[in-house]
């Protein structure tokens, strides 16, 4: 654990490390728990014998600012909130703040939303809503969003579109991971976990000062873990397993007091028996975590990259900054059982392989004078990306009178991109009171594309298609803040962003259908930044409204024999408004409280002809838009032993959200409950620490992905059932 600091009378403005959960139940968990003390986790500091919450900086507008300045809803989640939650992966912190939703019918790709506007990018002709990015540098599609969270310092999550600074398809928020830099000080972690359900985790970190002004730091991750999903015809045979390796490796030259170079390299790999979906109301698998299958569903996700970071401050204060980088990504789901039966009937492979990604940009930051700051930059974007599909059917399954043989579909993709960008952001101080943020960002885009689909099953079509489409945006931001004191920010802000267009790149039966148009987003956010009570309290509140123009909507259209295809259209309009809350509370010196609460209220203002037939889908909610999120947490602790006892306990609840615009039945998901906590102790030292965690600790058991197949099979994804294990972590050294 870090030590408790001293704050400066500067330092009374309230950063935030972990927002979560609703103040009222906040007060139910403090009296259940009230009898023991709450692990604050460097997130307070000590000013004349009064606790304040700890700022916390962050780059959300490409320069380190402390996040109770910055315009925008932001959370921020530090290393040891991560640490706290048990987390390896981007997923594990969705309930770490309001109105973000990472879900999936396919274990391989997570789909992710931010305030009702969601999606995936399944295929190499659509881009995902939300951009990911490591030190700055885009990682790809959603295959490579779900990013490893070893040995990083912050995970910001920017909610809201966020086209100025971080560019094209951010038309729902952006998330921004900065690593722990390689330091001075020689030392590093090693930790082992272990639980139910055969899961062990081993990883580490070790930084080396080469030289006074040479570091390097290696950080490792293995996972193993058993299957939640038993086969029911099958003895020891299981589904959603654990084998991940995550690999990231920093080196820092501190070539003069004025220039830095880095030079980072990360790699992940995950290959398991997984599954899309468990069939509901399954006679030979009744069970929420039972299937009998044939096909041997096996899913691979694999992504590295490589950047060198250059930073140079001149005599005058300006700072340049350099970052180029290359990416790899790879996700495959082969062999992939389509009829949810024991019997050879339907099946099917998706393959991504060989996206590669270079990117470089270049930003000159100037000083903060009394009056003004600026950021200008200018980003470029080079990506290729091959896909193919397979699926097969037993001919007699579909027709039966048919020849006893198989038929189906086949299709090939590569879709080639270019991106140049140029942007100006900045801030002007009218007085010490107001502040007007401004920027705007030139987008100019081309993408070709080469595509053919062969088959034999009369669901699909026939053909090829070459096309090329360009794209150019101007994606402006203004927002005017008040600093009402010390303590308290109130903002009002308008921003515009852009998501390209591209091609349905899938199993289609129409090719005309394949192109589809830029959407554009006009946002809307009031909010405020506050701590009071001495700094013990923090609350952050955002209210939010948004106008999609030519949403581009991914579905699963209903085909004449039952099944469906998805599609990809631009939708018209739709309209995302709610309100968001973020509260944390320094109780006492022991115990410290924490909450969230997220409204969204989501809606297609126009979608006709959403589906074959003329269904009109206007005034349905899109995918991925609960209405209700909010959660409650705290953190206590008290001396044992000559070291310190910690208990940590949150609570989280999400309502039922659709995953399809026909916001059919079968495409509803249940509303759940999850509570998860840990205890343990640490040593007076810090260099020991043991603890037990668990997650879904009621084993709540809900339906959290519903969805229907290619063959109009219903089909469901469940909550993990209840998982817990011991941890031991060993610091060594002086850098941890």
């Amino acid at each position: 654990m870090t030590e408790t600091k001293q704050a400066t009378q500067s330092e009374k403005r309230a950063g935030n490390g972990y927002q979560h959960f609703n103040l009222a139940g906040c007060m139910i968990l403090s009296a259940l728990l009230g009898g023991f003390s709450a692990s604050v986790w460097a997130q307070q500091l000590q000013e004349d014998d009064r606790m304040v919450i700890e700022e916390v900086t962050v780059t959300a507008q490409k320069r380190d600012q402390s996040l109770q300045d910055v315009p925008i809803a932001i959370t921020a989640i530090t290393d040891q909130d991560i640490q706290r939650l048990n987390a390896s992966e981007i997923k594990d912190l969705q309930y770490a703040t309001p109105n973000l939703v990472i879900g999936s019918a396919n274990s391989a790709q997570s789909q992710y939303g931010i305030r009702g506007i969601s999606d995936v990018s399944r295929n190499p002709g659509y881009d995902q809503r939300i951009g990911v990015y490591v030190d700055g540098v885009w990682v790809g599609r959603s295959a490579a969003s779900n990013q490893s969270v070893l040995d990083v310092e912050t995970v910001e999550i920017l909610r809201g579109p966020q086209g100025t600074l971080f560019g094209k398809n951010t038309v729902s928020g952006a998330i921004n991971i900065v690593t722990r830099k390689p330091g001075e000080e020689f030392g590093g972690y090693a930790q082992a976990d272990y639980g139910n359900y055969g899961y062990w985790r081993v990883k580490g970190s070790v930084n080396v000062p080469f030289s006074e002004n040479f570091y390097g730091k290696v950080s490792a991750s293995v996972t193993q873990r058993d299957g939640f999903t038993k086969d029911a015809l099958i003895p020891g045979k299981d589904y959603d397993d654990k084998d991940e390796l995550a690999v990231r490796g920093q080196l820092l030259w501190n070539i003069s007091d004025a220039t830095s170079a880095e030079l980072t390299y990360d790699d992940y790999h995950n290959d398991f028996i997984g599954l899309v979906s468990v069939k509901v109301d399954d006679s030979l698998a009744p069970g929420p975590y039972e299937v009998a299958l044939d096909a041997t569903q096996r899913f691979k996700v694999e992504n590295d990259g490589v950047a060198l970071t250059i930073n140079h401050d001149f005599a005058n204060d300006f700072q340049l900054a350099s970052i180029t980088a290359y990416r790899t990504e790879f996700w495959s789901a082969t062999d992939v059982d389509e009829d949810y039966t024991p019997l050879p009937i339907a099946s099917s492979d998706l393959i991504e392989a060989d996206s590669d990604y270079f990117s470089q940009e270049i930003r000159l930051i100037s000083p903060a004078y009394d009056k003004f700051d600026y950021v200008i930059g200018l980003y470029y974007l080079d990506q290729s990306t091959d896909g193919e599909g397979n699926a097969r059917v037993f001919a007699q399954a579909l027709v039966p009178a048919a020849p006893p043989v198989y038929v189906g579909v086949k299709y090939d993709t590569i879709v080639d991109g270019k991106q140049f960008a140029a942007y100006a952001h900045g801030n002007y101080r009218f007085t010490d009171s107001w502040v007007l943020t401004a920027g705007i960002r030139y987008t100019d885009e081309k993408k070709d594309l080469d595509y053919s689909i062969v088959d034999t099953s009369g669901l699909f079509t026939n053909g090829s298609s070459i096309d090329s489409r360009s794209s150019n945006d101007w994606s402006p931001k203004v927002s005017l803040n008040w600093f009402a004191n010390d303590n308290s920010m109130l903002y009002a802000s308008w921003s515009r962003a852009f998501k390209s267009g591209g091609w349905n790149t899938d199993f289609v039966n129409d090719l005309e259908a394949l192109p589809f148009e830029d959407e554009n987003v006009d946002a809307y956010e009031v909010g405020l930044k506050s701590a009071f009570a001495d700094g013990r309290v923090q609350l952050n509140a955002a209210w939010f409204h948004s106008n999609n123009d030519d949403f581009q909507v991914q579905s699963f259209a209903l085909l004449p024999n039952g099944g469906t295809s998805l599609t990809i259209t631009n939708a018209g309009k739709v309209s995302s408004q709610g309100l968001e809350l973020d509260v944390q509370w320094l109780a006492t010196d022991w115990l410290r409280l924490w909450a969230t609460y997220g409204y969204t209220d989501a809606k297609f203002d126009r979608f006709e002809d959403c589906e074959a037939g003329g269904v009109d889908c206007t005034g349905n909610r899109p995918a991925m838009a609960p209405k209700n999120n909010y959660g409650i947490g705290a953190d206590m602790q008290f001396p044992l032993w000559g070291g310190e006892l910690f208990i940590q306990g949150n609570y989280a609840y999400r309502d039922d959200f659709f995953t399809n615009p026909n916001n059919l039945p079968v495409n509803q998901t249940e509303s759940y409950h999850l509570f998860n906590g840990q205890f343990g102790w640490t040593s007076g030292s810090g260099a020991w620490t043991i603890y037990a965690w668990g997650q879904n600790l009621t084993d709540e058991t809900a339906q959290i992905w519903n969805s229907r197949s290619f063959l109009g099979i219903a089909r469901a994804t469940y909550t993990n059932p209840r998982t817990y294990g011991l941890a031991l972590r060993w610091n060594f050294g002086t850098y941890y």
